[in-house]
């Protein structure tokens, strides 16, 4: 009865250790990559926008794209980066940012730096009235982040963010201040997770 037991405890512990590796997940890979191009040493960068798709943009006045780019610079700082703001202050932007040439993007740094930056939304949802119950009140906002060489004029990297705030969490305060910004600072953490830190190529650093 002893030795049942004991085997039946064994076979528990081998199936919880087996179930608890497969639930154990791979580290991030950005969605594009080009090693060999990396410059030997990356320590500059210039965020050159912050686009939205037309079905999701918000007003001007909303300030959302200046508290992106507040959020990205950041984590790019964080990193160890030298970042230069080289975002237009007065209009949103009409052009996905992913889409332009990487010229036109080189072109718009202004000043010497090593890297460009883009970031562009392409889904948000901002509940319009944080008195909703069913559903909860959300914030969520989803976007890709675009790195190009300034000298090369030739892409680098890409990868993609999400963050969803509030919620049934977050009840039963509701504060849609602190949703939002607790919400673009968790997209600019996910946006630039794989980006290489500053002086590192992307097979040197850890997050790559």
């Amino acid at each position: 009865m002893k030795l049942r037991s004991f085997i039946s405890r064994l076979l528990g512990i081998t199936l919880l250790a087996g179930w608890l590796a497969g639930c154990a997940t791979a580290p991030k890979a950005p969605l594009f990559v080009d090693v060999a191009a990396w410059p030997k040493t990356a320590q500059s960068v210039a965020l050159v926008g912050v686009s939205f798709d037309k079905s999701y943009r918000p007003l001007p006045q909303s300030g959302l794209d200046r508290e992106i780019s507040a959020q990205v610079r950041r984590v790019l700082e964080r990193k160890g980066y030298l970042v230069t703001m080289a975002v237009p202050s007065d209009r949103l932007e009409r052009r996905a940012l992913t889409s332009v040439s990487a010229e036109e993007l080189a072109g718009r740094a202004g000043t010497p730096v090593d890297l460009v930056l883009a970031v562009h939304v392409d889904f948000l949802f901002s509940s319009a009235t944080y008195g909703e119950s069913n559903p909860p009140p959300e914030f969520e906002i989803a976007a890709e982040a675009r790195v190009v060489d300034r000298r090369t004029k030739r892409d680098l990297w890409r990868d993609r963010g999400h963050a969803l705030t509030g919620g049934a969490s977050a009840m039963p305060l509701r504060d849609p201040d602190y949703d939002r910004l607790r919400g673009v600072t968790e997209l600019a953490d996910s946006l630039l997770e794989t980006l290489p830190d500053a002086g590192m190529r992307p097979e040197m650093s850890p997050s790559a």
